[in-house]
């Protein structure tokens, strides 16, 4: 399967609350924030999609001054371990170092051990954490890379 990336415009977000509704159930972005985000000049979002047009993996961060704050990757369950979230993520990265950003922070829900793991194997850094901060019963991990 050949996946291009590209960046996110309208044609993506029926297919991208698709992926949000499965891999975030409790708390899936809306159809706004998604048009929000195509509004928002510090906003970047990357979208993966198949030889048929679907998405099926994406990927935001906003660019503040020299830090990226990442808001969202998701791979669609059906097209997980193939490595897109790695090639999301990775992509994001690049932008950043294009941009000269200086660190990378996020926040990834405690138990999240996929994507914790994913993070830390790009160099990702535990620096806290917020109690109850995802469906108001979840913590979220703080981590950052420095570039």
């Amino acid at each position: 399967m050949k996946i291009k990336f590209e960046l996110m415009n309208e044609s993506h977000i029926d297919d991208m609350l698709k992926i949000e509704k499965k891999c975030f159930p409790d708390e899936p972005w809306t159809r706004k924030m998604f048009e929000s985000e195509l509004e928002n000049m510090i906003s970047a979002f990357l979208v993966g999609v198949d030889e048929s047009g679907a998405a099926v993996c994406f990927g935001g961060m906003w660019l503040i001054a020299d830090t990226a704050e990442i808001t969202n990757i998701a791979v669609d369950p059906d097209h997980r371990r193939l490595g897109l979230g790695q090639k999301t993520l990775s992509l994001l990265c690049g932008i950043c170092r294009e941009r000269c950003m200086s660190r990378i922070n996020l926040e990834v829900r405690d138990g999240n051990d996929a994507a914790i793991g994913l993070y830390e194997k790009f160099g990702f850094e535990p620096v806290g954490r917020r109690k109850k901060y995802y469906d108001n019963k979840f913590d979220a991990i703080l981590m950052t890379k420095k570039l």
